[in-house]
Parts: structure tokens; C-alpha cells; sequence
């Protein structure tokens, strides 16, 4: 389906808020996304290939939006990887400036379930996360939000610090370009 198609079956009192993230999504550099609709017209999401996060807006059983760092898993479980992560990062600087977006951010991270089996023998989507002296054990690093204005204002907030930090490390000649292998990392635990 076009995005148009799939923007007219979304609820109409968040299409306004769709376009805007849209318009800012494309606009962010060095981040690029890409806007994949969904072929039956259930979601939207944008994918930033490069860094291996994703942001979506779907209607599944009410409407909802998260982003998370996905996982890459073409091949078998022990070439799985993430391309990035940097939740922990970002969250810290989004603090220096204004920790409740941080705070906000942290404790909207989608709890991980418990299981053991989501993705192979062991869940190589479960993310330990620390910020600001707690801990949390989420699914994938979903970011789960509301669906006031400021819920969509923190999302745009949030990939505007990620793209800043993006831009500070590869200035600094610090992105790292290797892959997070999920089955020899402390990242799913």
C-alpha cells in the first residue's frame, strides 16, 4: 500500500501528528530513514538502516508508536546483530539538558515479558539498560509512548538528540561501524 493509503486508515485525530514526525524524520542528517508502509495497511515505520533503529505508528487493536533498536536476523541465531545501540548514551545527553525528557524516555522502555524463547533458545531481544542509577531489562529497547502532543513532541526530541550525538561522534572520528553480536554480548542476558 502507499503511505497515503495507510496514512487514511490510521486514526484521523493522529494523521496531523504522523506527517509532522514524517517531515522531521526525513529532514534529520546524518541519519537517513526510510518509510516502509505496511502492504496491509496496519503500520507505518521509518527505519534508519544505518543505525539500526526504527520508529513506527500502527493500529493494532487501538493505536500506538514506539521505536527500538531492531535486531538483524537474516542467517542463523549466532550472525544476529544489532548495528548500534545507543540508548544509554543518548539518555545521558539528553539529561545534560533536560533530564525529565530523559527520565520520561527511560521509564517508557518496554518491560521484557520474562520468556526464554522469543527469538531462539534464549531471548536475543532482551536489553539490560542503566541510567541515572537504575536498571531496567527491556524487549528489543522498545520505547513505548503516550499519545498526548508532548508523547510525540518527546519521540522527535529524542531522535533530534540521537542524530546530535551521531554527528558528535562521527566528528570525533568515534561511530563505531561493528556489529553488536547477540550471542557474545551482555546485552541480552
Amino acid at each position: 500500500m502507499a503511505f497515503k493509503d495507510v496514512l487514511a486508515r490510521m486514526p484521523k485525530e493522529y494523521q496531523d501528528r504522523i506527517l509532522e514526525t514524517d517531515e522531521f524524520l526525513y529532514a534529520l542528517r546524518p541519519m537517513k530513514f526510510k518509510r516502509v508502509p505496511d502492504k496491509n495497511g496496519n503500520k507505518i515505520t521509518y527505519v534508519a538502516p544505518d543505525y539500526g533503529v526504527s520508529y513506527m505508528f500502527k493500529v493494532d487493536g487501538g493505536f500506538k508508536h514506539n521505536f527500538q533498536w531492531y535486531i538483524v536476523h537474516s542467517g542463523k541465531p549466532e550472525t544476529w546483530h544489532r548495528k548500534s545501540d545507543f540508548m544509554e548514551e543518548t539518555l545521558v545527553k539528553i539529561s545534560e539538558s533536560d533530564l525529565p525528557l530523559a527520565e520520561r524516555i527511560f521509564k517508557s522502555l518496554k518491560p521484557c515479558p520474562g520468556f526464554d524463547n522469543c527469538y531462539g533458545e534464549r531471548c536475543l531481544a532482551r536489553t539490560p539498560y542503566a541510567f541515572n542509577g537504575q536498571k531496567r531489562l527491556t524487549c528489543h529497547g522498545s520505547v513505548y509512548l503516550g499519545l498526548g502532543d508532548d508523547d510525540f513532541s518527546d519521540a522527535r526530541k529524542f531522535f533530534r538528540y540521537l542524530n546530535g550525538l551521531i554527528k558528535e561522534k562521527t566528528a570525533n572520528g568515534e561511530l563505531r561501524a561493528e556489529k553488536i553480536i547477540l550471542c557474545k554480548t551482555d546485552r541480552s542476558v
